[in-house]
């Protein structure tokens, strides 16, 4: 695990997560995810119920500025911003428009066809068992080992819109 060293200038990143366990988080991040598409901005959704890398990352993010991860959590040039709550009296005030005039737009927003949008497909090596089969060329026997292709959920980015 590493924090991201990439500059994010000109970029949006947004912490999310995609589980329903706790309503009003998923709502939250639902909200969030819908004001930016509807700005039409390119943006970086990182789920944190898909990558645990990015749960790590989110928490080293949010100790650097002495805040208390709650998601959603919106980082733009690399700063954090802040959650949904900032985001939607940013986004009634007008003042969240004045800061997206920097971030690359969307024309027409799409899904992906291979992923649906989640950036995320079942392992090409494993197909999501998170095992991979390996064949004892002396006896014939076989074993499963780890696989060491995807992460702990059995996926791997998406190639079509991860790049």
């Amino acid at each position: 695990f590493q924090v991201s060293t990439v500059p994010e200038f000109g970029r949006i990143v947004i912490y999310t997560t995609s589980l329903r366990v706790v309503r009003t988080t998923f709502e939250r991040c639902e909200l969030v995810r819908k004001i930016f598409q509807n700005h039409r901005v390119k943006f970086e959704e990182k789920n944190i119920a898909l990558n645990s890398d990015y749960g790590k990352e989110l928490d080293e993010r949010c100790r650097s500025v002495c805040e208390v991860p709650s998601l959603p959590v919106v980082f733009i040039d690399g700063h954090y911003l802040g959650g949904a709550e900032k985001i939607l009296l940013m986004n009634e005030s007008g003042e969240l428009q004045d800061l997206l005039t920097k971030i690359e737009r969307v024309q027409h927003p799409q899904e992906c066809r291979s992923c649906g949008g989640f950036g995320f497909l079942p392992c090409s090596a494993c197909h999501g068992s998170k095992m991979s089969v390996f064949r004892n060329c002396f006896t014939d026997s076989f074993k499963a080992l780890k696989c060491t292709a995807c992460n702990e959920n059995g996926l791997q980015r998406c190639r079509s819109c991860a790049g």
